[in-house]
């Protein structure tokens, strides 16, 4: 009878709606969880005679109330904050570890050129040496420390990165699953409410270790697209691999592929990003710190004297590969430009010194030409090893060499016709190489005769000085010139239009030359991870370059070295090393504010949007507890209106 069929229908549906709502319940505090609803229709009508009457209501299906724009941009800013949150939290500790103030690098930097100016008011203080070498050690110390702090970064991101590879395996395993499941459900003509949950969590959770793009497909499945890669297809999923590719780059790959997938966004993109490009810009910057430094140190320290003087010896440091190819392909981390290297060898029992200039091409000449070309000079010999790619220099027994410029003590006297004989002192403080010309100018005895002068031109023709050497004049005794020279005259005669020239050097090696090679110089190794002082430096302070002349007392070469300090020499000639250092600790101080305003920012989003998404689909308590109520009246007004039914059968078959 169809007052049965009604009323059955009516109590069905209410204890199916009763269900739907305990489900709710059962998730109120359930974040992933959207809000069912039981769709309520009525059955399809009989016709009895020329009526139609209803057969009562059924549940057409059980609808989730979402909110679809705003669940698409609740994993978008999955994505974005995962991302931000990963480079954060390692930009952060970058910024501890590089530090600022007292034992930052910045200080370090500060402190070692503070010992060279004490050193330069005591040149020949040995104590005061000892401390320099103390702090350029203390120096090099806390570049590699920095480095190795760099290095271990990176190797914590791979560790992390490869560990969140693995959890997205396991989210695209569960996801494809999942739609197995839900597509098998659909084709039953169910609803898999709880199944499309799991998997929109599952789906946000991968948002948040990668961007990704998600394509709803007619049955019901989903597929997932991240790096340009489809990571899930119907209820096939692709398992990543992590890898650190030759080139050092740490990589993620579809299987048996080596191209590496162009992921962003998520923790994932955050630390490939940091990983790949923010730490290495970083590292190179203290590299180009560090390589600097040592550059312009050891170009000084190469070309100045210590205090014993002049050496006997000197072995390179930094090697080529081949000592066959020219030095601009040989892999010298500091590679030279072409230039002259200008060789001083002093006769160390006359004290008679001479001085002569190479020209090195560094595009034809290799390290086998250079050592052939330091053959050439009297008295010098060079020899290189195939085997660790370096240079030897050695002078004969009795000699001595140095790389300082100095000028000869026995001027050419071809243009002199006269008995006096010239001699130059003194170290050159031009900023660029010159040859000074010396012509006499009248004719008589040196000290004695009246208006003999000395015309001094440099090679451009002008004028440097009009010295008197006549009456007046005490031979032998110094004449100042401009530039830190000074030139003397022995007694004798002079005749007008004699002449002799003089080189006079500011740069003794135009082409770094002795820094590429490490001849003589202060610190070996070119990277914040191996520079440190030479050995032989700290463990005999007096080879500390202090001196140009080599003259006791003369701090002319640390004056050099302290000058550094005020040098631009980094960012294109626009800073100094502590400006340079600055703008490292400052650049990552901005990067790390302007990530924390983006995630506080994304933050706020995430519960703007989670607040709209949950006004849509999350569970009220009190108004589930309402549409109980309503449930339970419908249930026992269907439970009535059978008993009514029923009561009145009973009266109509009593009746008949």
């Amino acid at each position: 009878m169809l007052s049965f069929d009604i009323g059955q229908s009516a109590l069905r549906t209410a204890q199916q709606a009763t269900d739907v709502i305990g489900q709710n319940l059962a998730n109120a505090s359930n974040p992933n969880y959207h809000r069912q609803v039981a769709d309520l229709v009525s059955t399809s009508p009989v016709g009895i005679g020329n009526l139609l009457f209803g057969t009562g209501v059924d549940v057409a299906g059980i609808n989730q109330l979402r909110n679809s724009l705003v669940e698409a941009a609740i994993t978008r800013n999955k994505s974005d904050l995962g991302s931000t949150k990963s480079q954060l939290d390692t930009l952060s500790q970058l910024q501890t570890t590089l530090g600022s103030g007292d034992g930052s690098l910045g200080n370090r930097i500060e402190d070692f050129f503070n010992q060279l100016q004490q050193l330069a008011s005591q040149p020949e203080n040995t104590t005061l040496r000892r401390v320099v070498f103390g702090s350029a050690t203390t120096l090099t110390g806390q570049f590699n420390s920095l480095a190795t702090s760099l290095d271990s970064s990176r190797s914590a991101l791979d560790a992390e990165a490869r560990d969140v590879v693995t959890t997205i395996n396991g989210d695209t395993k569960q996801i494809a699953q999942l739609n197995g499941q839900i597509q098998d459900a659909t084709v039953r003509g169910l609803q898999p409410n709880d199944l499309r949950d799991q998997r929109d969590q599952l789906v946000n959770d991968l948002a948040s270790h990668v961007a990704v793009q998600v394509v709803t497909q007619n049955n019901g499945q989903v597929s997932v697209v991240a790096g340009g890669a489809a990571l899930v297809v119907g209820s096939e999923s692709v398992a990543l691999d992590f890898a650190i590719s030759t080139s050092n780059q740490a990589i993620v790959t579809p299987p048996g592929s080596t191209s590496p997938l162009a992921f962003s966004g998520g923790d994932l993109g955050g630390l490939l990003a940091v990983r790949n490009q923010t730490l290495p810009d970083y590292h190179a910057r203290l590299d180009a710190l560090a390589g600097q430094l040592a550059r312009q140190v050891d170009g000084i320290q190469a070309t100045g004297l210590g205090l014993s003087g002049p050496s006997t010896f000197l072995s390179s440091q930094r090697s080529v590969r081949n000592i066959t190819v020219p030095l601009t392909l040989a892999g010298l981390a500091f590679p030279p430009t072409s230039g002259t290297l200008f060789v001083s060898v002093t006769n160390l029992a006359s004290g008679n010194r001479t001085l002569t200039a190479l020209s090195i091409d560094p595009a034809t000449n290799n390290l086998q030409d250079v050592a052939n070309a330091l053959g050439t000079v009297p008295n010098l010999q060079a020899v290189t090893n195939s085997t660790t790619g370096t240079l030897q220099i050695l002078a004969s027994p009795g000699y001595a060499f140095d790389f300082g410029g100095r000028p000869p003590t026995n001027l050419s006297a071809g243009g002199i016709t006269g008995t006096t004989r010239p001699a130059v002192t003194g170290s050159f403080t031009g900023t660029t190489n010159d040859v000074y010309t010396f012509q006499v100018v009248g004719s008589g005895t040196v000290g004695v005769s009246q208006g003999l002068s000395l015309q001094v031109k440099n090679s451009s023709g002008a004028s440097i000085a009009n010295l008197a050497i006549g009456q007046g004049y005490s031979p032998g005794s110094k004449l100042t010139l401009p530039n830190g020279l000074s030139v003397q005259l022995a007694a004798g005669t002079a005749n007008n239009g004699d002449t002799f020239s003089l080189p006079v050097i500011s740069q003794p090696d135009t082409g770094g030359l002795l820094t590429s090679l490490g001849l003589g110089t202060f610190f070996q190794g070119s990277s914040a991870a191996d520079i440190s002082v030479r050995n032989d430096l700290t463990s005999d302070p007096t080879r500390l370059a202090g001196s140009r002349t080599g003259e006791p007392g003369d701090a002319s070469n640390l004056d050099r070295l302290v000058a550094l300090r005020d040098q631009a020499t980094l960012a294109g000639g626009s800073q100094t090393f502590r400006q340079f250092y600055a703008s490292i600790i400052g650049d990552v101080g901005s990067q790390v504010s302007n990530l924390g305003n983006l995630q506080t920012s994304q933050a706020a989003l995430e519960q703007q949007l989670t607040k709209q998404q949950q006004s849509v689909s999350g569970v009220d308590p009190n108004e589930e507890l309402t549409h109980l109520l309503n449930s339970q009246h419908a249930f026992e007004t269907a439970s009535k209106y059978i008993s009514v039914v029923n009561s009145t059968l009973d009266s109509l078959l009593n009746i008949l």
